[in-house]
């Protein structure tokens, strides 16, 4: 497994998957680093639909110092969502809510034995679960970060494309009705995500294709789409749980290109109504993942902010206290990764 990450993940740190019952059955997680060193603290990692927690964090943890210094402060519990870890069998039954998916995070935490105050990263459908998690509990949440995660419902546009993509699908199978191959399955989903047109950048392109081919060999199809179906049929969290909460700050990462900006930027708006510090990193040119297409930058902003929680503050990097100059003086010009996310 330690071959499969950069850097970070030097045969060195422990890494062990362990099976954690929670309100939605056993669920999988993954635990990257010392727990028996108390200077570290927790990071909850939660991805998107389609992804898995390789997949999803694995370029970003290769992506170089910058991401070394920012997971070295953490043990990591990556959780991946029920039935989408390697050689899942099917979910039988009702698949969970975003709520109740939700509510797996303090079975971990119990689980696990976790007291310590966390932070919570999310990706899409990933970042909505860990946004709902941390306006119940921000007693136990230092802080989270939110990549391209939104609070709004399907748009009629939106919903007007998938329904011309999905014509004749019949209700409950969003994804696969009228797919029958496994590529023609692993594609929809990806269309999910990309869209149909040409991806904009090579990295993108590259990245579909090895989902694509990784949904195909080793994650189970029909557990992901239910896992979509669960996010497409959401409910925008109220506003008044937004203004309940005053305390967590929170940093959203949202490509500049990407087709979940303005959503995003509109979540940043919701979470700032009620004095919480909330800041944007909006890398540009970047269009659907920030953490393959801009890693180096959100590696440097994330370090930033969990400076301002207090965590990592001899980690060489900005001081906190000039949070937003340190944000504007990441170099829009830096050098990306050149390979596409290969594992």
């Amino acid at each position: 497994i330690n071959a499969e990450y950069g850097g970070y993940s030097a045969a060195a740190i422990p890494r062990a998957a362990v099976k954690v019952d929670t309100n939605c059955g056993p669920v999988t997680v993954t635990i990257v680093g010392e727990r028996a060193n108390n200077k570290l603290f927790p990071l909850i990692t939660l991805h998107d639909f389609g992804f898995d927690h390789v997949t999803q964090f694995s370029s970003l943890e290769r992506s170089g110092n910058e991401a070394d210094k920012f997971f070295s402060q953490f043990v990591t519990y990556h959780i991946d969502i029920p039935g989408s870890e390697e050689d899942a069998g099917d979910i039988s039954g009702q698949f969970p809510s975003l709520d109740e998916l939700a509510n797996i995070i303090g079975h971990v935490r119990t689980g696990l034995n976790i007291s310590d105050p966390m932070v919570i990263l999310g990706v899409g459908a990933g970042g909505n679960i860990a946004l709902r998690y941390m306006l119940k509990n921000t007693k136990v949440v230092l802080g989270v970060i939110l990549v391209e995660a939104t609070n709004d419902s399907e748009t009629w546009t939106k919903w007007t494309q998938d329904k011309l993509t999905d014509l004749l699908m019949k209700p409950g199978d969003v994804i696969t009705a009228r797919a029958k191959t496994p590529f023609e399955q692993a594609a929809n989903i990806m269309d999910k995500h990309f869209g149909r047109s040409v991806s904009p950048t090579h990295i993108l392109s590259d990245s579909r294709q090895y989902l694509t081919q990784r949904l195909m060999t080793t994650q189970n199809i029909n557990n992901v789409n239910l896992y979509y179906q669960s996010f497409y049929q959401r409910k925008p969290i109220p506003d008044s749980e937004f203004k309940a909460d005053t305390v967590t700050p929170a940093l959203v990462i949202s490509g500049r290109q990407s087709w979940r900006n303005d959503a995003t930027v509109e979540l940043r708006a919701l979470l700032q109504q009620s004095g919480r510090e909330v800041s944007l990193v909006e890398p540009s040119p970047c269009y659907l993942l920030p953490l393959e297409e801009a890693g180096k930058k959100v590696a440097i902003s994330m370090m930033l902010f969990i400076q301002s929680l207090g965590i990592g503050l001899n980690a060489g990097l900005t001081n906190p206290s000039s949070l937003t100059d340190a944000y504007e003086q990441v170099d829009n010009d830096a050098p990306e990764m050149k390979e596409p996310m290969i594992v």
